[in-house]
């Protein structure tokens, strides 16, 4: 009895403790940009870094989202520049406002296994796409004749981590001015979809001197070759390697008019 008692105390203990480790980590899991200025970017380069992007979610959950949104871009044969970014979170776990956290249990048993080995070690998560949480998407813009990225459509993942696809008016829907990505699940795909001006309870904007290439070693330290599927725009070995400049037929294609996708 004294044994069955100790057990259940224990339990009881730890479902409530579990929420409070995972309002209180840190954000050690997350990239920190190389010091010093950045290259100056080619004039691709310069318009993507200067086209606000915004990520939110429509429900609280664990994880600290980070200060860049890396990129990668390539051309396309009919004047469209597809541009995969990747948003890194501190860490996925099941707490926040959702049912998982409401019944206790469920939030616990995923957070024992997924993302804890039974409290010790590393989860599963970690054992197989890495440290951290990073979540891909891919915006595909037209160009217009003076430079300028026209939102078109995009690619995301739903909570299951099955790929959706993102028409204009649902990259648009939030805020108009600026495309903004968004999820509806405590493991923070984007693919959300139909949330309107007020919808989101987290949102935040990336601008000029936060959107940034991607390193190759950011790359290949959170093994970007195989997670975030959705933002690969390039092979995904040639994420590993440094991103190269536009070549100057990409900079004509680019130029040339926009074009109906």
């Amino acid at each position: 009895m004294f044994v069955r008692n100790l057990l259940s105390r224990s339990f009881a203990i730890a479902a409530l403790a579990v929420p409070l480790l995972a309002s209180s980590t840190s954000g050690s899991a997350l990239p920190r940009p190389a010091p010093g200025a950045p290259e100056e970017p080619s004039w691709l380069g310069a318009a993507i870094e200067g086209q606000s992007i915004c990520v939110g979610s429509t429900v609280a959950s664990a994880g600290e989202l980070g200060d860049v949104l890396y990129y990668r871009s390539a051309p396309g044969e009919r004047g469209e520049i597809s541009v995969g970014y990747y948003a890194f979170f501190s860490e996925e776990r099941p707490w926040g406002n959702n049912w998982l956290t409401w019944t206790v249990l469920p939030a616990l048993a995923v957070d024992l296994v997924y993302t804890h080995g039974l409290f010790f070690g590393p989860g599963i998560q970690r054992v197989a796409y890495g440290k951290g949480d990073v979540e891909g998407f891919r915006i595909i813009y037209s160009v217009g004749e003076d430079g300028r990225l026209a939102v078109e459509r995009g690619v995301a993942d739903r909570g299951d981590h099955s790929e959706v696809q993102l028409d204009r008016a649902d990259l648009l829907s939030v805020d108009p001015a600026r495309p903004t990505v968004y999820s509806r699940w405590w493991s923070h795909q984007l693919g959300g979809q139909g949330a309107a001006p007020g919808d989101l309870v987290t949102r935040r904007c990336y601008g000029a001197g936060a959107i940034r290439p991607l390193p190759p070693d950011v790359a290949l330290d959170f093994r970007l070759d195989r997670r975030a599927g959705p933002a690969r725009v390039v092979p995904a070995a040639a994420l590993l390697a440094q991103p190269a400049a536009p070549r100057q037929r990409d900079q004509d294609l680019a130029f040339r008019p926009s074009v109906a996708l």
